[in-house]
């Protein structure tokens, strides 16, 4: 594929995001296909911390990371925002009607779009990856007033995305909302699901090495549950509750859960694929909300290319349809349903099949064939 545009601007909010994380390895993998003369992440810092951060990194030849000054996403904020964005991308000294836009999340491109001239509104590319005005409706420990102020602010940015020719979202009930919430047109909204990287697929061998390590023998069931934060909607507590069941359960999250039966690693990005492969069963559990309803949880996509079945129950469309269709898992509405029959059951299936159709959805090289789609579309 040849594309009119030479460079690529990718847009985040914050270094959490992405370091060991999909991020990087979706950009990695983007530059190794030599799409662009040169990639540009304009990633937004907290202060002198996140510098040294970035300073400690390797990237790969060919991406570059310039930084910007990011403040809180409130309403008084964003004229200093959109000055550090602009200055930002200018730093770069590249031609800027040969690039195109990437932002991650709909906030970035709402500053975006209010800095760069109109002639430039068609190559950005909002990428949304959820429902943030209802996240922080029912997630959020603020304040009733800074609350409203991050709504407000959130609403103004999913409105805007009106003024776009081409948009991203993680899934089809996600598309659905943004266009009923915010009369978005739904030929202009391509779906992009949450991907795994590139060692993320079943191997047998690592699967070995590292039940020795973790001291599970053969016979035993391991339940993995890996989570990346500890956000309300996690839902790390529901391990308790299976390791009262006799279960073993492997917990790959900062929040620890003491219990004789829980084996409690925070583990890095790169050495996430060995763990879920020492696993038999994988387990999400969401709250019933609109949040997790549009949701593409990076997990979920991580467990099947791994080839891990999955038990989750019906709150996240995506993960209860991708699960009926390929009957890779077992989709539940109570813990009390979990057994060891039913765990049996999902162990028995081949793995190697769960891997390769997750591939085939989730894998890196399969979303970005999908964006390299999007970026030709908009050069069209």
């Amino acid at each position: 594929m040849i594309l009119k545009s030479e460079y690529l601007f990718y847009l985040c909010e914050g270094i959490g995001s992405v370091f060991d994380s999909q991020v990087l390895a979706l950009l990695q993998s983007i530059n190794e296909r030599n799409l662009f003369k040169k990639i540009y992440l304009i990633l937004g810092i907290r202060g002198e911390k996140d510098e040294i951060e970035i300073q400690k990194r390797t990237i790969s030849k060919g991406i570059e990371i310039i930084p910007f000054r990011l403040y809180p996403n409130y309403p008084f904020f964003k004229y200093l925002i959109r000055k550090n964005l602009l200055e930002a991308i200018k730093n770069a000294n590249v031609d800027l009607e040969k690039s195109i836009f990437h932002t991650r999340g709909e906030m970035m491109a709402w500053h975006l779009g209010k800095i760069l001239p109109v002639k430039y509104m068609m190559n950005i590319l909002p990428d949304v990856r959820g429902a943030s005005t209802e996240e922080i409706k029912q997630f959020s420990k603020l304040g009733l007033f800074k609350k409203k102020l991050k709504i407000y602010n959130y609403e103004c940015a999913f409105k805007y995305l009106n003024n776009f020719s081409k948009i991203s979202a993680v899934s089809y009930i996600l598309k659905e909302h943004l266009a009923n919430s915010y009369q978005i047109s739904s030929t202009n909204i391509y779906i992009t699901p949450s991907l795994a990287g590139k060692d993320f697929l079943f191997n047998q061998l690592q699967r070995i090495k590292y039940r020795n390590e973790l001291n599970v023998s053969n016979n035993e069931i391991l339940v993995v549950f890996s989570s990346g934060g500890i956000a309300n909607w996690q839902n790390n507590d529901i391990l308790k509750i299976l390791a009262e069941k006799g279960l073993k359960v492997l917990n790959l999250s900062k929040k620890n859960i003491e219990h004789k039966n829980i084996i409690n690693k925070f583990v890095s990005y790169s050495e996430m694929p060995s763990y879920l492969n020492a696993a038999d069963v994988a387990i999400i559990w969401r709250e019933n909300s609109i949040v997790n309803k549009v949701a593409s949880p990076v997990k979920f996509s991580e467990y099947i290319c791994c080839g891990l079945p999955v038990i989750s129950n019906d709150t996240v469309d995506m993960i209860k349809e991708y699960i009926k269709k390929n009957s890779c898992g077992l989709v539940i509405n109570s813990l009390d349903d979990i057994d060891i029959d039913s765990l049996n059951h999902l162990k028995q299936i081949d793995r190697k099949i769960i891997s390769e159709t997750g591939l085939s959805n989730f894998g890196i090289d399969k979303i970005n064939d999908q964006y390299s789609q999007i970026y030709s579309a908009i050069n069209e």
